[in-house]
């Protein structure tokens, strides 16, 4: 293919047509013709690099010729070198006020004409270098907004996720987060005691809830055709259809979706864990009350325990001497049986001492979790 700029000559003279077509020739590709008209009609069917003007012409002059190329959006910036025998100021100003970019006066040296050609090819080739950077420069903060944007919508899941107090609320927050994308998606959330299914199709539907099953262990990120799973934690996300002729969206939605997916399972184990401190705080508050009454009945049956055991102590006693009367032991023999039953009476008033310091412990311990609840 040749990258060669493409020059329309024209003249209604067929001997300068000629000459020009051949001095041209060995830089430039070339279309001649003979009037404005034909021209214009060719410029639109084939746009031109460069326009090599003659401002005489049959039917319309090269200044028309000149103000309709100017005057329509895509051919405004073709450079225009106007070509004239008259030299004048008032023809300059004329060439000028139509919009012309050049003016080469006949009959004209063979280097000026190919000197200005070639100045007006390299003003082409950096006005086609500037608008390549600008439209890349363009694309780029179009992508980058696109970005920001799609990435708002993650940000926005994160924080409404927050909100989110089990795994229903949580399943339709990325879905509808998903769906910001115009994506068509289903989820799954696990939680130790349920394993949640969601689309808008609604919840735990058989079909998608077995391709889900299936697909939680096809590993992190997985993509089938339109398909795409994302498997982080207990969370599944599943997406049906993915733009696959567009391959920089579907990047985006890969990056993006593994974020939301990620977000959402460490969501998960903060409402598991939430949820697991209700139910010991539930289990607590329940349990309070009947360690309280245990321990008022263990007190109670202490006292009374305590009571009767002082009391069998006693008669122990009393009994104790009256029998040294009728056994007939020396004072010694006496004194030692004596001895012998406070022993075992303060072993016995000991162990009564240990009972109420666990009490104590107890008692202390209920207190603790009655504070703590009261937080």
């Amino acid at each position: 293919m040749d990258s060669r700029l493409r020059v329309f000559v024209v003249d209604d003279d067929p001997v300068l047509l000629e000459i020009l077509d051949d001095l041209l020739a060995a830089e430039f590709e070339r279309e001649l013709f003979a009037s404005g008209e034909a021209c214009l009609a060719r410029v639109a069917g084939c746009r031109p690099d460069i326009v090599v003007l003659d401002l005489t012409l049959p039917g319309i002059d090269g200044y028309e010729v000149c103000r309709r190329l100017k005057d329509d959006w895509e051919t405004h910036d073709i450079p225009i070198l106007f070509v004239s025998a008259k030299d004048d100021i008032e023809t300059r100003l004329l060439c000028y006020e139509a919009g012309g970019d050049d003016f080469i006066q006949k009959p004209f040296e063979v280097d000026e004409l190919l000197r200005k050609a070639r100045v007006a090819a390299r003003i082409i080739t950096a006005k086609r270098a500037l608008h390549e950077q600008a439209g890349y420069a363009q694309r780029t903060a179009m992508s980058a907004m696109v970005s920001m944007g799609e990435l708002g919508v993650v940000l926005q899941f994160l924080s409404k996720s927050f909100a989110c107090a089990d795994a229903g609320e949580l399943a339709e927050a990325l879905v509808a987060a998903m769906e910001q994308y115009e994506l068509n998606v289903a989820v799954q959330l696990r939680t130790s005691a349920t394993v949640l299914s969601f689309s808008r199709n609604g919840r735990d539907v058989p079909l998608e809830a077995s391709v889900l099953n299936h697909v939680r262990q096809s590993g992190r990120i997985f993509q089938f055709r339109s398909r795409c799973v994302f498997n982080y934690g207990d969370v599944t996300l599943l997406v049906n259809n993915m733009p696959l002729d567009d391959a920089e969206r579907c990047g985006r939605i890969r990056d993006n979706g593994a974020l939301l997916a990620e977000g959402a399972a460490a969501r998960m184990r903060a409402i598991e864990a939430e949820s697991l401190a209700r139910y010991r705080r539930a289990a607590l508050e329940e349990a309070l009350p009947r360690v309280r009454e245990t321990l008022d009945a263990v007190q109670s049956n202490y006292r009374r325990n305590s009571l009767e055991l002082t009391q069998v102590m006693i008669e122990f006693q009393e009994a104790l001497g009256k029998s040294f009367i009728n056994l007939g032991l020396t004072e010694t023999q006496e004194e030692q049986m004596t001895a012998m039953a406070s022993a075992y009476m303060q072993r016995m008033v000991g162990s009564q001492d240990e009972s109420l310091q666990t009490i104590g412990q107890l008692q202390e311990l209920a207190d603790g979790i009655e504070r703590l609840l009261s937080r």
